[in-house]
């Protein structure tokens, strides 16, 4: 049996106390601890006592971890059994916290979906897949995962849609078939889907200045040519070099000219 022979409150947290045993420094405990056991100077404590008392604060200590760790932004379930769990709580512990959680509705995973989805809608360009993608990484339950993603797809306007793809279009350069590929991988890997990736696509216009379009090919003709001639010569040259632009999107008739003007072929 030990003795409580003070209990003071600690400099740099009013609500944590130290706890002294036989005039020896056993623990710090929170407020709540304290209240709980009704501790008191001169209290005698059984080692069952000091047991509960240990597994109690251990887990008080995790409440607190988990409510700091939630009071920067809405976490799931997942998110705070990895931060515990990197911070050394017991997995009994662990369990008793979410729970906790759970009832003070600090993790709400419909509310986390619900939060998520208007921050990408409104400060990002990415589409309802990325969202399901997020949704699923931190651990959202596929229920809740299939209710949102229709209503993000249903929120997102297609307006928007459109003036990203526009913003792709604008970084690109070259043949019309090219950039039209282009924007439509770049706008599926933003997480949009194939139906709405094509009726946006269909909105655009894709013509090239002709100008432009003829400077690029006369560039990459001669990257490829001087590329192709190491490997090959005479009529094999020119065939090589013609299927090598042709797959870059260039036409035929465009690639004939140009090696025509370059001198490649004769006239």
């Amino acid at each position: 049996m030990t003795k409580i022979t003070k209990i003071e409150v600690q400099k740099n947290n009013k609500e944590r106390f130290n706890l002294f045993l036989d005039e020896v420094f056993e623990m710090g405990i929170d407020i709540d601890t304290l209240v709980r056991f009704n501790l008191k100077k001169g209290q005698i404590l059984e080692p069952s006592d000091m047991e509960n008392i240990q597994k109690y604060e251990h887990y008080r200590l995790g409440i607190n971890m988990a409510i700091q760790y939630l009071s920067y932004k809405k976490r799931t379930e997942k998110e705070v059994r990895q931060h515990l769990q990197q911070n050394e709580i017991s997995d009994i512990a662990i369990q008793q916290v979410i729970d906790y959680c759970y009832r003070e509705s600090y993790i709400n995973h419909e509310d986390y979906a619900e939060s998520l989805k208007n921050t990408m809608i409104n400060t990002t360009d990415k589409g309802p897949e990325i969202f399901r993608q997020k949704l699923y990484q931190v651990g959202i339950e596929p229920n809740i995962i299939n209710t949102y993603v229709p209503i993000y797809e249903e929120e997102q306007s297609f307006e928007a849609v459109i003036e990203v793809a526009k913003k792709i279009m604008k970084t690109k350069k070259g043949p019309e078939i090219k950039i039209r590929q282009k924007v439509l991988q770049s706008l599926i890997q933003k997480g949009y889907s194939m139906d709405v990736v094509q009726q946006a696509i269909a909105e655009l216009n894709f013509e090239q200045d002709e100008n432009i379009l003829d400077d690029l090919l006369q560039k990459d003709l001669e990257k490829v040519y001087t590329k192709q001639r190491r490997k090959y010569d005479g009529q094999q040259l020119v065939m090589r070099t013609i299927e090598s632009l042709m797959r870059k999107g260039y036409k035929y008739d465009k690639i004939k000219s140009k090696l025509e003007e370059s001198g490649i072929l004769d006239e």
